[in-house]
């Protein structure tokens, strides 16, 4: 048997990696709100999205834009904080949780063609953080494309982005996932776009027929 080199061996580990991260995020979307919370974690959390909807209404209010950021697309909104914190994090970029929230709203503007997005991208721009915004869009976009291959694949659906926030049952398990991936590989706003696109096409590929079932009755 010829020796397997150090390349291939890398690459059969990558899939299996890849592979294992689809199936964990189909499993977790199956289960999501079934399992049983720890209480000190449901207060956590009911903190971090409180504080959340409090930035959020600031700008809201102070950038005089569409309310639906706040009311229609809050909860989804929230999701996107830690794993875009993250990212920004491991680009060495410094910035408050206002700018982190600023960024992840004005890519949503862009990407669903918002009439506020040019408010929100000049605010943006005179906060200096525009060295992220690409990115964060990316990721987002990602985002939308995995949760639209786990529709696809269960349910032969997919759904817009303005759809996908308010779907919470499938949005945070898979930022929670992409959080994972953007820690262990340290991804920046760099290289989010390319290093995401394997997982992004092994989810429309790969997940055991069983959970493909149970995300399916989930989604019914």
């Amino acid at each position: 048997m010829g020796k397997i080199s150090k390349i291939n061996l890398n690459l059969a580990l990558e899939k299996i990696y890849i592979e294992g991260l689809v199936n964990s995020l189909y499993t977790d979307i199956s289960n999501y709100g079934d399992e049983v919370n720890n209480l000190s974690l449901l207060i956590r959390e009911n903190n971090e999205e409180e504080s959340n909807n409090s930035i959020l209404s600031d700008i809201v209010n102070d950038l005089n834009i569409s309310k639906k950021f706040l009311f229609t697309f809050g909860t989804g909104i929230g999701a996107f904080v830690n794993p875009v914190n993250q990212l920004i994090s491991g680009s060495g970029l410094s910035m408050t949780k206002e700018d982190i929230i600023l960024l992840i709203i004005t890519s949503i503007a862009i990407l669903i063609n918002d009439s506020d997005k040019d408010i929100l991208k000049n605010k943006v721009k005179e906060r200096g953080i525009e060295s992220g915004l690409s990115g964060v869009k990316d990721f987002i976009k990602n985002t939308k494309k995995i949760i639209n291959n786990v529709t696809e694949k269960t349910m032969e659906v997919t759904y817009s982005l303005s759809d996908i926030l308010g779907f919470t049952f499938l949005l945070v398990p898979t930022t929670k996932i992409l959080t994972k991936i953007i820690n262990e590989y340290g991804l920046s706003v760099g290289n989010v776009k390319e290093m995401l696109l394997g997982i992004t096409l092994a989810s429309a590929t790969f997940g055991v027929k069983s959970v493909l079932r149970k995300v399916k009755n989930k989604l019914s």
